[in-house]
């Protein structure tokens, strides 16, 4: 497995900073591993971050959900899974984490929602971190409206 590069793909500043940091740590182009990261060395980017821990059962589980993502969509969620969200919702949130966890690779793409009655435009980032048995148990979220 190699680090595929996505930094020419991302629209955003800020997501492309914080695929350079995942790179960063990426040991010889292996996956980083989970307890690899530095929670101070995020700190650029947890206002637009969530934590999904992949647990025994499979199931993703937020870890961390930034204060400012509760407060627009609507409330923390940490400790729950994703199986609470609305259906379409949880649909795609799980095809796209499992195919972080399966592939071992960072997955970006855009997407446009309805926000408080406002269409709106969002980049987001899926990178994954790997337990001492080389599989993934993190995965750290970022997005930003980019319209």
């Amino acid at each position: 497995m190699s680090v595929n590069n996505l930094a020419p793909m991302l629209r955003h500043p800020d997501l492309k900073r914080l695929y350079q940091k995942w790179v960063e740590l990426c040991d010889n182009g292996e996956v980083p591993m989970a307890v690899d990261v530095d929670p101070a060395d995020l700190r650029p980017w947890l206002s637009h971050m969530v934590v999904i821990k992949v647990d025994r059962d499979g199931r993703y589980v937020y870890g961390y959900y930034s204060n400012e993502y509760a407060e627009i969509f609507d409330g923390d969620r940490v400790g729950q899974s994703i199986d609470s969200l609305p259906k379409e919702q949880r649909d795609i949130l799980k095809r796209e984490y499992e195919q972080v966890r399966v592939e071992q690779m960072p997955v970006a793409r855009v997407y446009t929602g309805v926000f408080d009655g406002e269409e709106q435009t969002w980049e987001r980032l899926v990178l994954p971190f790997l337990s001492h048995d080389g599989d993934v148990e993190k995965m750290m979220v970022a997005a930003y409206r980019v319209s």
